[in-house]
C-alpha cells in the first residue's frame, strides 16, 4: 500500500490550552520531515485550538498540521478513532495535547521500527509534573523498557503479563509507533469511554501483537496533573457515573479474558484484571463521603463476580487460592462481601 507519509502523528484536543503550544512544538520540532500531524478539535471552548491553529499558520512547520473539527464534543475515545480514520501514514503515533515528547523521539522510534519491521514500537517514558520537572517515585510502572526486539505470537503479551502485581509494559497507547496495516488488518478500535480507552485498546491489541520492539531511550513526557480523571480521588466531589464508568471498563477487561484461555499466560492475566477491580472497587469505597450519590453495594459486589466458575478455577495451576477468594466475593451476599472488602482494603491500607 502507498502511504502520503512515513508517519501521522495524532493529537485529540480539548481543554488544554495550557499545555498544547509546548506539547505541539515538541512534535513541530522533531528532526523529521515526513510526517502529517493531526489535530482532532474535540469541540472545546477554550482557546487551544487557536493556539493550534496560529502554529500552523506562522510556524515555519506548520504546514504539517491539520486541524481536523468533530461534530460535536464527543471524548478523547473517537477522537482518536478519527485519528485511525484520517491517517495517511505508514505509522501512527499518539499523543495527548498536555504531554510533550523528547527531542528526536520521533526518529529514534522511526530507525527502530523501519530497522525491525515490527508491528509496535516502544519508547521509555518520564513522568513529569504541569511544568515539565521529574516526579520521583511516580508510581507509574512499565514505562522504563529494556532495549530489545520480540517475535513471535503471544511474546508480547506475555511480556507484559508475566506476574500480577507490577507492570512491566503500561497501557499507555501514546508514545509507540504502530503500523497502519497492522490496525487495519485487525479493524482495531477505541472503545466509547469517559476514560480508560487506552486501556481497553491495549487490551484488544497486545494478544495480536506478533513483533515489537522496545528502545530504552526516553522518548516521552507523561504530564501527571491533579485535575485529571485518572486523579479523580483527589476531588471534593466524584459522579457517580465516573466511578460505575470505572467499573464497567473494569468489567470488560474481566470478561475479555475470556477469549484468551488458551493462553499460556491467562491465569496471570486474569488474576491482574480481578485484582484490578478489587483495588477499583477499594478506591470507590474510600471515596465513599466523596460521591454525588451512594452507589448500592450490590452493584459492587455483582462487579466481583468472577468469570469463571469455582470448578474452572479449582484447575488453576497458579494463583488458585486468590481466584477463589475473588470468586467468593462475587457471590456473597452484598453486605458481607463489602465489609469483608474493607476489611481486606483497611489491612492493605486502600480504604
Amino acid at each position: 500500500m502507498d502511504y502520503k507519509y512515513q508517519i501521522t502523528i495524532g493529537m485529540p484536543v480539548w481543554g488544554v490550552e495550557k499545555y498544547i503550544k509546548r506539547s505541539l512544538l515538541s512534535v513541530l520540532e522533531q528532526d523529521f520531515e515526513d510526517m502529517e500531524i493531526l489535530v482532532i478539535d474535540d469541540c472545546g471552548t477554550d482557546k487551544s485550538i487557536d493556539i493550534a491553529t496560529e502554529l500552523a499558520t506562522n510556524h515555519p512547520k506548520g504546514n504539517k498540521i491539520r486541524i481536523i473539527r468533530q461534530p460535536q464534543n464527543l471524548g478523547c475515545w473517537a477522537a482518536r478513532n478519527r485519528v485511525l480514520d484520517e491517517a495517511q501514514g505508514k505509522y501512527i503515533f499518539l499523543i495527548d495535547s498536555d504531554d510533550f515528547l523528547f527531542d528526536n523521539a520521533i526518529p529514534k522510534l522511526y530507525q527502530k521500527a523501519e530497522e525491525t519491521q515490527v508491528e509496535a514500537t516502544y519508547g521509555s517514558v518520564l513522568p513529569v509534573n504541569e511544568f515539565g520537572h521529574p516526579i520521583d517515585n511516580s508510581g507509574v510502572d512499565g514505562i522504563n523498557l529494556p532495549d530489545t526486539v520480540l517475535r513471535g505470537e503471544d511474546l508480547l503479551a506475555s511480556f507484559a503479563n508475566d506476574n500480577t502485581k507490577k507492570l512491566r509494559l503500561n497501557n499507555f497507547i501514546w508514545n509507540i509507533m504502530l503500523r497502519s496495516d497492522f490496525l487495519r488488518k485487525h479493524q482495531l478500535r477505541f472503545h466509547q469511554t469517559k476514560f480508560w480507552d487506552d486501556v481497553l485498546f491495549n487490551a484488544d491489541m497486545q494478544p495480536l501483537v506478533t513483533s515489537a520492539a522496545f528502545i530504552s531511550d526516553l522518548t516521552y513526557h507523561y504530564v501527571i496533573r491533579d485535575n485529571s480523571l485518572s486523579n479523580f480521588q483527589k476531588r471534593d466531589i466524584i459522579q457517580a457515573e465516573e466511578v460505575r464508568q470505572n467499573i464497567n471498563n473494569h468489567e470488560y477487561l474481566k470478561v475479555q479474558c475470556l477469549s484468551l484461555k488458551e493462553k499460556k499466560y491467562f491465569e496471570t492475566r486474569i488474576t491482574k484484571m480481578m485484582r484490578a477491580m478489587f483495588y477499583a472497587i477499594t478506591g470507590a469505597l474510600r471515596n465513599e463521603s466523596h460521591l454525588s450519590e451512594p452507589i448500592p453495594y450490590k452493584e459492587y459486589r455483582d462487579a466481583m463476580r468472577h468469570p469463571l466458575s469455582w470448578n474452572e478455577i479449582i484447575k488453576f495451576k497458579h494463583y488458585k487460592s486468590i481466584n477463589l477468594i475473588f470468586w467468593l466475593l462475587g457471590n456473597l451476599p452484598p453486605f458481607i462481601s463489602i465489609a469483608i472488602i474493607k476489611i481486606i482494603g483497611k489491612s492493605r491500607r486502600l480504604i
